[in-house]
């Protein structure tokens, strides 16, 4: 867009901010000269409101790269308690959201594994922690995303930074960040990232047979999230995200325990025609014959979950990850190698768990030009056997974000445009943009994917 463009953006959005403020009683004192201001000193929901208008108007930072080392929760002395541990009892009603965990740790801890259950709030963020969960312990609905670097000065620092600074501009929602490694970044603080919950949590994948990215499964299960949407350290999030907690809620339920994820931009299926231009090995195959054949299209490792679907998580990846221990089927021993995308999809096609959201997490950061300019395009990621007309894109993220000085570019274009125009639509299909589900749904009635 033109620099004028920019400026009437930039001038509304100042304009609805100044009326928030004036709505929260707090333009005057947030306008005033405070030099060393601690939000902290309002108090309750003014020192929350307070904390989120300043890190929104300060802009976006550069990311940052270097991280400190910090004292993990359990070498504290007296040491910390865990947020659930082997042997704890909690009031469990059926269908409750304690009842859903007290199966998860179970599995676990009957497998041997029960030390991976144990997630501690770090104590600088306990106040944070304290606001955002519920009378239960629970925090309603919250980002998820998890980190760990072994470098003082790390990619990764740079792009968990960047996704953060993303989440506290555009959405309300909590974000909890699990560490497990030593170091954070160290300009990570309650007063710049007033919704976040840093946790600290055992690394659960340091054998030869696991991917890293199996922490995710064990994040999602034992951060007492109820409903939670997923994110990695190379994405960012852009506006309307948050409208994907409600629909999470609508599709995982007591009669479909199981999370949802977005189709994937390939469908890694050796026959289908999308397949046909890449190497042998981008299709998805398994050294054991015995493994359940493929389903559905594959989906992208970005879940969104409710409490509901604990008990599946659970059983899926302690089967990866203590395999002898909880008699795990034969085939998921003779595969090898487990990560997390895969142990998904396979227990979905075992388990039919058919659901997919359309794809919420954009491929490459350089697509969001297309949302900037609205560019519609045909035959978006198409195949054969699953999405015939490509698969619709809702730009409400992006992956692939691993450059973050790329990033940073990307999130200084997007950083104004917080509320809803005519100008902008999420949602692009079949070379058209609909303002919503309900007009996707009705433009393509036998569209697989979830909007």
């Amino acid at each position: 867009p033109g620099a004028c463009a920019v400026d009437e953006d930039a001038s509304l959005l100042q304009t609805s901010r100044t009326a928030a403020l004036e709505a929260a009683g707090l333009e005057a004192f947030l306008m005033a000269p405070k030099p060393g201001l601690h939000p902290g000193v309002l108090g309750g929901e003014a020192a929350r409101q307070a904390a989120m208008l300043l890190a929104r108007e300060r802009g976006v930072d550069p990311p940052e790269y270097d991280a400190v080392e910090v004292e993990l929760p359990w070498e504290a002395r007296p040491a910390k308690e865990p947020l659930a541990r082997c042997g704890a009892t909690a009031s469990q009603a059926s269908g409750s959201p304690d009842a859903h965990l007290a199966k998860a740790v179970t599995a676990f801890c009957d497998a041997g594994i029960g030390h991976f259950v144990e997630f501690y709030v770090d104590p600088k963020y306990q106040a944070t922690y304290d606001r955002v969960r519920d009378k239960d312990g629970w925090i309603p609905r919250a980002y998820m995303t998890y980190y760990s670097t072994e470098e003082k000065n790390s990619t990764w620092s740079g792009q968990e930074d960047i996704l953060i600074q993303s989440l506290t501009h555009f959405s309300d929602m909590p974000v909890v960040v699990i560490n497990f490694g030593r170091l954070v970044p160290k300009s990570w603080s309650p007063e710049r990232f007033p919704n976040m919950v840093l946790m600290h949590a055992p690394n659960s994948t340091l054998g030869p047979k696991t991917s890293f990215n199996l922490n995710k499964l064990t994040a999602m299960m034992f951060t007492k999230i109820r409903t939670g949407i997923q994110l990695d350290a190379d994405q960012f999030a852009n506006r309307g995200l948050d409208v994907m907690f409600k629909r999470a809620e609508e599709e995982t339920t007591a009669d479909y325990p199981y999370p949802v994820l977005p189709v994937h931009w390939m469908s890694r299926d050796k026959d289908s025609s999308d397949m046909a231009k890449w190497p042998e090995h981008y299709s998805w195959s398994s050294r054991c014959p015995d493994t359940p054949k493929q389903a559905y299209r594959w989906s992208h490792s970005h879940p969104t979950w409710t409490h509901f679907a604990l008990p599946w998580i659970a059983k899926w990846a302690s089967f990866v990850l203590a395999p002898k221990q909880t008699d795990a089927p034969e085939w998921i021993i003779k595969h090898g190698w487990w990560s997390d995308e895969p142990i998904l999809n396979v227990g979905a096609w075992v388990d039919g768990a058919s659901k997919q959201w359309c794809k919420f997490d954009i491929p490459s950061v350089w697509q969001f030009s297309n949302f900037m300019k609205q560019i519609g395009h045909v035959d978006m990621a198409k195949d054969s056997k699953y999405y015939p007309h490509g698969i619709a894109f809702m730009y409400f993220s992006a992956h692939d974000a691993k450059n973050p000085e790329e990033s940073y570019k990307w999130m200084q274009r997007l950083w104004n445009m917080t509320e809803p125009d005519d100008k902008h639509m999420e949602v692009m299909y079949d070379g058209n943009w609909f303002p919503d589900g309900a007009a996707l749904k009705k433009y393509d009635p036998k569209l697989n994917c979830l909007a």
